[in-house]
């Protein structure tokens, strides 16, 4: 089993925060943001691999965490913040983008409804429209909120598919493991560290799990 500090899930989490702490920077232009993604992703994974390496060590594990984070995280994760950001970007599609005069506008027309049916139809439950004249003015905030909370499940479900990812791999043959982080030391490295690595990865592998706990 993988230390939980270097799961895939877990590296991908933390790099999240990291990511987001940058992504309002870039609202307006999208390859400055993807070159930043790349650059903030790349340096966070070589900080995780060069304290991997010191505890553990893994032959070739380093490798197989870049390529999984480079290559399926990041794309995933571009995706939903360009989105984001432009929904931001466009005040999440509220009219006017929220102003204080679109707001004071739709209370209006909400006011004018209200009393209307009220005055058409006299029944109580004509008053609730009054309310709801009220609430009109939240509706950005309402529209935000509901829109951010989306895309913070879509983030988790890219850190949970990360978990599957890892789930997977500690429960691969150490032989199947060993030709995963080979293959990607040989986009590193070449073909002949590739062999070294599994063969060492391999044997690692191997002794961890042979591990009493």
């Amino acid at each position: 089993m993988t230390v939980a500090s270097y799961r895939l899930d877990q590296v991908c989490a933390d790099l999240i925060e990291r990511l987001e702490g940058a992504r309002p920077t870039f609202a307006l232009d999208e390859d400055a943001a993807v070159e930043a993604f790349r650059r903030i992703a790349a340096e966070h994974v070589d900080t995780v691999i060069a304290e991997h390496d010191e505890v553990l060590g893994t032959p070739g594990w380093g490798a197989l965490l870049r390529r999984e984070v480079m290559e399926t995280f990041l794309p995933r994760y571009i995706r939903l913040a360009l989105d984001h950001n432009q929904l931001e970007a466009d005040g999440y599609h509220a009219w006017r983008k929220g102003d204080p005069v679109s707001r004071l506008l739709l209370t209006f027309a909400a006011l004018v409804v209200a009393t209307a049916a009220y005055r058409l139809l006299h029944t109580p439950l004509t008053l609730g429209l009054f309310v709801l004249a009220f609430v009109v003015p939240f509706a950005p905030e309402l529209r935000r909120g509901w829109h951010r909370r989306r895309y913070a499940a879509l983030l988790q479900e890219v850190i949970d598919d990360m978990g599957r990812i890892q789930d997977s791999l500690d429960k691969a043959p150490p032989q199947v493991l060993g030709q995963r982080i080979a293959e990607a030391v040989a986009v590193e490295e070449g073909p002949a560290a590739a062999e070294e690595a599994r063969r060492k990865a391999t044997a690692a592998v191997a002794r961890q799990r042979e591990r009493p706990g």
